[in-house]
C-alpha cells in the first residue's frame, strides 16, 4: 500500500476526525530516458550558466524573481521561508456548497481521504452526513509549504478531497481574441448538431475509454525488445571526492509522485563548510544583517543523475 502524502485531521465546529491523504490517480504516461548512443549510459543534467556555459556549483545558485524582462530581484532561502504558510495538520472546513456549483475548471488534484488510526466511526459518520446533505465541504489545506483551497465530498465507501485553483489563477476566455466579433450560429445549425448529440447519448462508464496510444506504444516497445534485444547500461563512473551522489527515497517510490534526490551523509558535512567559504569570499553570499540563516536544503544538489522511481 502506498504511503500517505499528508496526515492530519478534518474538522469543523466540534467535529474533529483524524485523516490521511492518499494519491487517487497514478499517471500512466510512457516515459523515456536520455541515453548516450555510443555506450547506452544515462545522460546527466547539470546546472550551466547561460552567459559563459560553465557548470555552476550549488553554493553559487540563488533564486531570483523577474520583475521586468531580463531584470531580477534576488532573495535568500531564509527570506522566502518567512513567507511560507504556517504548517497545519488540520483541514478547516469553512462552508458547504452544492458540488454542481463548482465549475470543473477549478479542480486540480484529487486524493483519497482515509480515516486515521481509531477514527473509522467518526469518519463514517461524517461521510454519511455529507451524503445525506447533498453538499461538499470547502476548506483550506497546507501541504508541501503551499496553501490550497480544497473540496471534500463522499465517494463510494468513503471521502475524497480535491485541491482547487483559486479564482485569480484562472485565465478568462474573454482575454482571447478568438471571441471578438463572433457571429452567433443560426438556430437550424444548432438543431442539426443536437440531433447528432442525441443519437450518441450513453451512460458514462469509465472502463469503456482506454488510452489506445499508450497501449499501442507499449506493444511496439515489447516487440522492439524481442526483435532488437535490450541494451545493458554500463556502470556509472564514480563521483569525484566531495561531490554529491543522489539517491531516491523510499517515500518517493511508494507515493508514486515526485522523486526526491537526497545527498549522501558525507556530502551533508561538506556542503555547509563550502557554503561558509563562499559567503566569506563573495559579497553576494554574505548575509544581510537581520536576515535569518538559510537552512540547508536536502536534494537536487551537485550534478544529479536522474534515476527510475
Amino acid at each position: 500500500m502506498s504511503r500517505p502524502v499528508w496526515t492530519g485531521s478534518l474538522g469543523f465546529g466540534p467535529m474533529h476526525v483524524p485523516v490521511r491523504l492518499y494519491a487517487a490517480v497514478s499517471p500512466k504516461q510512457v516515459q523515456f530516458h536520455l541515453l548516450h548512443d555510443a555506450d547506452g549510459a544515462r545522460i546527466q543534467q547539470k546546472r550551466v550558466c547561460s552567459a559563459d556555459g560553465e557548470e555552476v556549483p550549488f553554493e553559487h545558485v540563488v533564486k531570483g524573481y523577474e520583475i521586468r524582462r531580463g531584470r531580477y530581484v534576488e532573495v535568500t532561502r531564509g527570506e522566502l521561508e518567512a513567507f511560507d504558510p504556517q504548517s497545519s495538520r488540520t483541514i478547516d472546513i469553512q462552508d458547504f456548497v452544492e458540488l454542481a456549483d463548482i465549475d470543473p475548471i477549478f479542480f486540480d488534484t484529487t486524493y483519497h481521504l482515509m480515516p486515521g488510526e481509531g477514527a473509522t466511526k467518526p469518519y463514517a459518520t461524517l461521510a454519511m452526513a455529507l451524503r445525506a446533505s447533498g453538499r461538499v465541504g470547502l476548506g483550506r489545506l497546507v501541504m508541501h509549504l503551499k496553501e490550497h483551497l480544497c473540496a471534500v465530498w463522499p465517494h463510494e465507501r468513503g471521502l475524497v478531497l480535491s485541491t482547487l485553483h483559486f479564482a485569480d489563477e484562472l485565465i478568462p476566455q474573454e482575454s482571447f481574441s478568438e471571441f471578438s466579433g463572433a457571429v452567433p450560429p443560426a438556430q437550424r445549425e444548432v438543431e442539426s448538431v443536437l440531433d447528432i448529440i442525441e443519437t450518441r447519448i450513453v451512460d458514462f462508464v469509465p472502463q469503456r475509454y482506454q488510452d489506445l496510444h499508450r497501449e499501442r506504444l507499449l506493444a511496439f516497445l515489447e516487440r522492439r525488445a524481442r526483435t532488437h534485444g535490450v541494451r545493458e547500461a554500463p556502470a556509472e563512473a564514480p563521483a569525484p571526492a566531495g561531490e554529491e551522489v543522489p539517491r531516491i527515497t523510499r517515500a518517493g517510490r511508494a507515493a508514486g509522485g515526485e522523486v526526491r534526490e537526497l545527498p549522501t551523509r558525507g556530502s551533508l558535512r561538506l556542503r555547509p563548510q563550502a557554503a561558509r567559504e563562499v559567503r566569506e569570499r563573495t559579497p553576494r553570499g554574505k548575509r544581510a544583517e537581520g536576515t535569518a540563516t538559510p537552512r540547508t536544503r536536502r536534494g537536487k544538489g551537485g550534478s544529479a543523475t536522474k534515476r527510475k522511481p
